[in-house]
């Protein structure tokens, strides 16, 4: 019913002109986590060059389990991409790749920018929508030190799920899972995997609300 709104119509339509905008000015590139936000920022990107490069990032199995990241890859491809650039880090495979995020973010960084040096990209759409936090929360269209490009910037959280369910697009499973438990407005895909988004809702991995007490069990002795 949200998607049905005229509003709504007219929100897709704008996006679509920033797309095609960019697409027409330089090389551009998705990037792509395989989130609900991300994931209707490549559908959309690809209605306007089905050719674009995508680029998505490996965060290693100790911050992305294989078979949520095997998932992504999937609906990628089920979306429509066909130049699909996946990059990663051994470095990310170490078992303190979880709390030690100086490093994580070192090496994100250092490989997108060569990366993007080596493919000559210009542009690079991002999926940040206005509900982010205050300090990615974004305000402009273009960031251009960076060649970001935010055309989701005017998107609610409700505007992505009548999107991703009106046009029947792939996501992640993980979030029927946490999605009536946290919220629809508060599920990220991140959330349920790196420690610095723990504010935003628990890590649930194995299935545990409150994972740090997952082993208490062992030692508890019933009366």
């Amino acid at each position: 019913m949200w998607a049905k709104r005229p509003e709504f119509a007219g929100l897709v339509a704008d996006t679509t002109c920033i797309i095609r905008r960019y697409v027409e000015k330089g090389k551009c590139v998705v990037a792509f986590s395989g989130g609900k936000d991300s994931t209707v920022l490549l559908h959309l990107a690809l209605q306007v060059d089905p050719e674009l490069r995508v680029f998505h990032w490996d965060h290693g199995s100790q911050l992305m389990p294989r078979e949520f990241e095997e998932e992504i890859i999937a609906n990628a491809r089920q979306i429509g991409a066909k130049n699909l650039v996946v990059k990663g880090s051994s470095l990310l495979e170490r078992s303190d790749a979880r709390s030690n995020f100086r490093v994580w973010y070192l090496v994100f960084w250092n490989t997108l920018h060569m990366t993007r040096r080596a493919e000559a990209w210009d542009f690079q759409f991002v999926g940040l929508r206005k509900e982010e936090s205050c300090k990615r929360r974004v305000t402009i269209a273009e960031h251009k030190q960076w060649g970001e490009v935010y055309p989701l910037a005017d998107w609610s959280w409700r505007d992505v799920w009548a999107y991703i369910v009106s046009k029947n697009l792939p996501y992640p499973k993980v979030y029927d899972v946490y999605g009536p438990v946290l919220g629809w407005d508060q599920a990220r895909l991140v959330t349920f995997f790196d420690q610095e988004f723990e504010k935003f809702g628990s890590l649930y991995l194995d299935g545990f609300f409150f994972p740090q007490y997952r082993n208490l069990g062992k030692n508890l002795k019933v009366e």
